[in-house]
């Protein structure tokens, strides 16, 4: 299961049996499971020729340092010159260490129903990923931050209902999203002599693994899904795996990825519900090293420094109004996480969601 993965988003898909009515605000809603999931889920198929349109905006927020289950200093794995200040694990040195991370993505999503339990998806986003550092050196610690912005992986899928419980999908990963991407970073610091400013400007440096937008490779994804409900309550589960299909042109693959995750929803009214979702994710390690990545420069750039497990809970407000509009919002926070560090942890998940069907 861990042969390799950087910690980051899966975009899948599941399904449920077709809906009744194209206005949400009329129909079943405890067939809406958590749309505004941290994943991207979909857990429901279409009737013959319905479509849907959506548009999804999520917010990963990371900060300080996990090996295990224990927090990390930077002072401890990180130091300019040998020695200064000292590194407890000398296999575990780095020339600079990252501090905090904020990952944007903005997905688009289109769906179709081929027939009533057959339905067709394509998936297509745009991140954008900031990375702040410290370099910590005898007498002075200098900071900077790293960006990158493009065009992520996208994604073709299909899914099939059984019945009115249980649903399947297939779905591929589509390389377009860039592995190559470089960044220009202006380290910054307060001279301790003088106690002027001072800079310095390292142009062109190839971005560390989180920073790279894409694989690199085709991916394989298959996930299963089981839903009940009654007039008020809905429950269910969720399985995806994400399977790296080979080594992408810079001699590496991210790590395989399984997600399990077990909802519970409550309707208020006709137009909106609340639900509440706890997700287990075991990422692996990246397999191989893109070269032109230096390991040593800081942990986010090391492949061993990659893989793990986190438990998420979250909470989700669906809106559902006339004509096929429907607005969804969910936050999610780790209550467990277990990182092959040092590794930067997860603070928080934020995801907004629009969606029109007809």
């Amino acid at each position: 299961m861990r042969n390799g993965l950087l910690a980051g988003f899966c975009l899948l898909i599941g399904l449920s049996p077709a809906l009744a009515e194209t206005d949400h605000s009329q129909h079943d809603m405890t067939g809406h499971v958590t749309h505004t999931g941290a994943a991207a889920h979909i857990h429901h198929s279409h009737e013959k020729g319905m479509w849907m349109l959506e548009y999804r905006f999520m917010r990963m927020n990371m900060g300080g340092l996990l090996d295990g289950t224990s927090s990390v200093d930077s002072r401890d794995i990180s130091g300019a010159l040998p020695g200064a200040p000292p590194v407890i694990n000398p296999a575990r040195s780095y020339l600079m260490s990252p501090t905090q991370m904020q990952m944007d993505m903005h997905m688009l999503m289109l769906m179709y129903g081929l027939t009533d339990r057959l339905s067709l998806m394509a998936m297509a986003n745009y991140r954008d990923n900031r990375m702040d550092m410290v370099m910590h050196m005898p007498m002075l610690d200098m900071f900077g931050t790293m960006e990158t912005s493009g065009l992520g992986d996208s994604l073709l899928g299909g899914m099939l209902s059984i019945n009115n419980q249980w649903t399947t999908s297939l779905s591929l990963g589509l390389p377009t999203g860039k592995i190559d991407n470089t960044v220009d970073m202006t380290m910054r610091g307060i001279n301790p002599v003088t106690g002027m400013p001072m800079s310095v400007t390292n142009t062109g440096i190839y971005a560390s693994y989180p920073m790279q937008l894409g694989s690199g490779t085709y991916d394989l994804i298959p996930g299963i899904t089981y839903k009940a409900s009654s007039t008020k309550l809905g429950w269910g589960a969720q399985a995806n795996y994400i399977l790296r299909l080979g080594e992408n042109d810079n001699d590496y693959s991210l790590g395989d990825k399984f997600e399990v995750f077990a909802w519970g929803k409550y309707v208020l009214n006709p137009s909106f519900l609340v639900s509440s979702k706890l997700t287990f994710t075991d990422w692996g390690k990246i397999d191989g090293r893109d070269p032109a990545i230096a390991a040593r420069m800081s942990p986010a750039g090391d492949p061993e420094a990659t893989g793990g497990t986190r438990v998420d809970l979250s909470l989700g407000l669906n809106g559902f109004f006339g004509g096929g509009h429907s607005l969804g919002f969910e936050f999610a926070m780790p209550i467990h996480q277990n990182l092959e560090g040092p590794q930067m942890e997860t603070d928080w998940i934020f995801s907004f969601t629009y969606q029109y069907m007809r």
